[in-house]
């Protein structure tokens, strides 16, 4: 399995008195559903990031089933630089804005701009995260992760506006678009339709992770749950889907 597409846990980072960022500490790790022995959790190390989060990350390490994983922040994958989903570390709303404009500062933001006709540089002097190579390349991602690239089954389709709480009519002229899109402002432009009409619903960061997950971009995204202390697979349901595994 390659490690990109290994589950993962996401847990929330909170603030503490001397401002660094910690994460809610699991009791049971994924590695709980291999057999019936309960995992014995401390922490491994600190994982420092300079991009994605930007903040060291808490990386868990089962002495049970001699296994390690990082805990992700909300609306954060493996591997990503950049947020999916408009969140803050400690899972709160970060922005009050309708419709698409909620995704600025997430890799959405790169769709966006297209739909504005705002190519990102091409060359610029001094330190930038916004050329134009990364502007396509999460133009691409998104369309991925809301099942609108071409390619992408009518099976995926149907789930993926099941999960995100879209018509998939939309979806699918939105993807019709996509096939025929010319240039890098048609294709923001598709995207962006389809982010106006999500709605900001409960569990819009699990819904984002999931959709991602099912159209192979990332593993399967485990959520700690601390007010419960128990790991969730799935805070809803998905048609066609199995039931998602609940820790007792």
């Amino acid at each position: 399995m390659q490690k990109a597409h290994r589950a993962f846990v996401v847990a929330p980072y909170r603030a503490r008195p001397d401002g660094t960022l910690e994460p809610d500490i699991p009791t049971e790790g994924i590695c709980a559903a291999q057999d019936r022995r309960p995992c014995k959790l401390n922490v491994d190390h600190r994982r420092e990031r300079s991009t994605g989060p930007c903040f060291a990350l808490t990386v868990m390490r089962c002495r049970s089933h001699k296994r390690g994983f990082t805990l992700y922040p909300p609306g954060h994958v493996p591997y990503g630089r950049i947020a999916v989903a408009p969140v803050a570390s400690d899972a709160s709303p970060i922005r009050d804005e309708d419709g698409a404009e909620r995704y600025r500062g997430t890799l959405f933001e790169a769709c966006l701009d297209a739909a504005r006709r705002k190519p990102w540089h091409r060359e610029h002097d001094g330190s930038t995260s916004r050329w134009w190579g990364t502007q396509l390349r999460r133009l691409t991602l998104a369309a991925q992760l809301l099942a609108v690239a071409p390619g992408v089954s009518s099976r995926r389709r149907e789930q993926a506006a099941e999960i995100l709480c879209v018509d998939l009519l939309l979806l699918h002229e939105q993807a019709r678009k996509m096939r025929k899109a010319q240039g890098y402002h048609h294709r923001g432009t598709a995207i962006r339709q389809v982010l106006d009409a999500m709605p900001y619903t409960s569990f819009l960061p699990e819904r984002l992770l999931e959709c991602g997950h099912l159209g192979g971009l990332w593993g399967a995204p485990h959520r700690w749950l601390p007010d419960s202390a128990a790991l969730h697979r799935r805070a809803f349901r998905v048609a066609g889907t199995k039931r998602p595994h609940r820790s007792p």
